[in-house]
């Protein structure tokens, strides 16, 4: 469920003691025999290697996630005798490895083979899986694993296990292996996994088969307290399903009740509830349904996973096991159905009198679960592109910055950091209170502090704690809006260090948000911008006289549309997200190009590819990604209308269950951004929520995947964005700090 075959990846303790036993004095004849198959080319680096593979990071929080979808692991020596490593090699598809910006560094993990690394065996899902631990300064406190593929063989994998232990002894013993005794190599094996009898049940996967009695859990997981249902309701649906619950310190979901029955009920008009009974009609769980329960569904798998958040805003995963495929289709289709009222406020059967019901009802039927887009088979695409942003969750060798940094930049006044700006001449701003932080990069692309714009203050004297800052005039300038003046930007010159112009923005309900004329504008000498109110888009020319609102370059719209945000391509096409949706407009002064209805969420934050096709937009719990180029006439929808049923219905990335679980905290995204950069391409997509940043890879997601990568922090991440001109730099603004991370060091989480 959350790694390449993960869904079903669980522990039969039955299967490693079969496997253990194996591992007999029997087999350690059979390859005592065969040491000149490994050991007799001394030519040879390489003793023996799996030639196919996943490989696994598994965190101290237990979360399992994947590093390599396809790798090769290798025992080989070392330029010093009696000493071995455990190399783990990504494998390339064809084409891959000439990707522009792959880092190599990120391609291989080596650890030396000591008894230090406790090397150990297991079963998943049928197929051997190798764990240890990690040594090295980056490593520690993480566990590796190499789950070998279906295909390879019980020879294979003996021969490789075996030969670990004879390369631990001769390391510890410092001399060869091969007169020594069956048990002084077997010392080398870790048993402790199958000297306890694991009881029937544990564990069990949701695709296995049922058991006839509930499975065993080994420990007490905690459930979250229950919620009264409601008392009067009319049925929707009703099926029977198995429920389980996620534990975060094994990574995987326990039985919790089998044999329930699983409800979907209105309330009112456009409220809904998800109730799950036993056979006595005694409750398991009572939840009202929500955009934040960030639903998942598996055909394959016969599963539904959400998220739970109690009074308290602790957040539990739970699953549904279906029977058969019919019933989750038919508790699939209810619940979108079910969704789609919700979020319209009014039964979707009946939003038919504008030229947005369909479509956005066509987009929310998608988005939760009508359309597969997610269950995209990852080897169906020969096309398929990776740009392989990998690697180990580590505190990182240089590429993050450290205390000294941002030391010189805290004064101790009780202010965190709020904003983030990131300019195209290797410079970075970082808001603080009343101050500006200037930061560049130094070696390895690490952040280094250069000096602190102090005491912003107006003509008036008045102090200046800016909530929102844009560059400006070839990152000479910076613009920035006082949160207590709604009717004035203040601009200041970076090299001067000082606020230069006052600019009175009197005419509308006051300025919300500052956008550049084009998405590279700050690049360019231009002295227009344009601001937005939550009734009005308008530009701003600093050079008029008195008021500088360009008057018929503005346009008033009915209070009822509250803009919330918005966005402009390389040549100046806006997008705008509203209240109610996001509107495209390819001129200002003049109505909407084309109006595209939302999955209902407020949206927070919007972004715009440099050409002009896709659209980026951020809601609290999930992202939508749309394609504003009308297949039919070729043209984008900044410049032609879409029909009402041919609107881009949006890609929706969002996090699994599993790992929202894992966070112990409801999803709250930052605004998600594209890598950006005159005449780069679009590669990467990040967000964050809480203490973790968030990658998708662009390229993988317009091919229907949806895997991401992960970073976490010590603190929440304030606001985080690339870094000019690199798709595989990160920014990252924390409340006390600020630190540059690579893509390649992010834990990629697949489906």
């Amino acid at each position: 469920m959350f790694g390449v075959r993960s869904a079903s990846t669980l522990f039969d303790g039955h299967d490693l003691v079969r496997h253990c036993n194996s591992i007999s004095a029997h087999s350690m004849n059979i390859f005592k025999t065969l040491n000149g198959m490994v050991w007799g080319n001394n030519a040879s680096q390489d003793l023996v290697a799996i030639p196919s593979g996943d490989f696994y990071v598994i965190g101290l929080n237990m979360q399992r996630t994947c590093r390599y979808i396809d790798a090769r692991a290798t025992i080989k020596r070392t330029s010093m005798p009696f000493q071995y490593r455990l190399c783990v090699e990504r494998i390339y598809e064809e084409g891959e490895d000439t990707l522009e910006g792959e880092d190599d560094d990120d391609d291989e993990h080596s650890v030396l083979i000591d008894k230090a690394i406790q090397f150990k065996v297991r079963m998943v899902s049928g197929s051997t899986a190798f764990t240890w631990k990690g040594m090295s300064k980056d490593s520690q406190g993480l566990t590796f694993e190499f789950v070998c593929a279906e295909e390879t063989t019980a020879f294979t994998a003996n021969n490789f296990e075996i030969t670990v232990y004879q390369c631990m002894y001769e390391r510890q013993y410092n001399h060869s292996h091969v007169d020594a005794e069956e048990d002084a190599i077997a010392e080398f094996q870790i048993k402790s996994l199958f000297n306890t009898p694991v009881p029937k049940g544990t564990r069990r996967s949701p695709r296995s088969p049922r058991q006839e009695e509930a499975s065993f859990v080994p420990h007490n997981i905690p459930t979250p307290s229950l919620r009264p249902p409601p008392t009067v309701y009319h049925g929707v649906i009703d099926v029977p399903a198995d429920l389980c619950l996620w534990d975060d310190s094994t990574a995987l979901f326990y039985d919790h009740a089998l044999n329930v029955r699983c409800q979907l009920v209105r309330e009112r008009r456009d409220t809904y509830w998800l109730l799950i009974m036993d056979g006595k009609s005694n409750q398991h769980l009572a939840q009202k349904l929500e955009p934040r329960m960030s639903p998942v569904f598996s055909p394959e798998n016969l599963t539904f996973i959400w998220n739970y958040s109690d009074d308290k805003q602790n957040v539990y995963s739970w699953l549904l096991r279906f029977k058969d495929d019919n019933v989750l289709r038919r508790f699939q289709t209810s619940y979108a159905n079910c969704m789609s009222d919700v979020l319209n406020n009014q039964p979707a059967s009946v939003s038919t009198n504008s030229s947005t019901s369909s479509s956005a009802i066509r987009s929310q039927r998608s988005s939760y679960g009508f359309e597969q887009s997610d269950d995209h088979d990852e080897e169906d695409d020969e096309e398929d592109e990776v740009e392989g942003d990998r690697g180990e969750n580590s505190e990182d060798d240089g590429d993050d910055s450290d205390g000294s940094i941002i030391s010189s930049f805290d004064q101790n006044d009780g202010t965190k950091n709020s904003e983030l700006a990131v300019g195209y001449k290797d410079r970075s701003f970082v808001v603080r209170g009343s101050k500006v932080g200037v930061f560049g990069y130094g070696k390895s692309d690490g952040l280094k502090f250069h000096t602190t714009i102090k005491n912003l203050r107006n003509k008036a004297g008045n102090e200046i704690k800016p909530s929102q800052v844009v560059l400006h005039e070839e990152d000479t300038s910076m613009v920035m809006l006082d949160p207590r003046n709604k009717h004035q930007a203040y601009k200041m010159d970076l090299e001067y260090g000082k606020i230069v112009e006052e600019w009175n923005l009197h005419g509308t309900s006051g300025v919300c948000r500052l956008i550049g004329d084009g998405k590279y504008a700050h690049t360019t000498q231009s002295k227009t911008m344009l601001g937005l109110a939550e009734d009005a888009i308008f530009r701003i020319d600093s050079r008029l006289p008195g008021g500088m609102i360009v008057e018929n370059e503005k346009k008033q719209y009915s209070k009822g549309n509250k803009f919330l945000c918005g966005a402009t391509s390389s040549n100046g096409s806006l997008a705008m997200a509203s209240s109610k949706d996001i509107m495209l407009f390819n001129k200002i002064g003049g109505i909407a190009t084309v109006s595209i209805p939302t999955l209902g969420s407020p949206v927070i934050g919007i972004d715009v590819a440099g050409s002009g096709r896709w659209v980026l937009a951020t809601c609290k719990e999930y992202i939508m990604l749309f394609d504003v180029l009308n297949s039919k006439n070729n043209a984008l929808g900044f410049d032609r209308r879409f029909l009402a049923d041919d609107k881009p219905v949006p890609i929706k990335l969002q996090l699994l269950p599993g790992h929202v679980a894992a966070m112990r905290a409801p999803v709250s995204f930052t605004p998600a951004r594209f890598n950006t950069g005159a005449n780069e391409e679009e590669m990467q997509i990040v967000t964050s929520t809480g203490p973790y940043v968030i990658t998708w890879n662009f390229r993988r997601v317009k091919l229907g995947h949806r895997e991401y990568s992960m970073r976490e922090y010590q603190q929440k991440v304030v606001a985080d964005n690339f870094r000019y001109g690199q798709s595989r730099s990160i920014i990252v603004t924390l409340p006390d700090d600020v630190a540059a991370v690579s893509t390649g060091k992010m834990v990629q989480v697949s489906k």
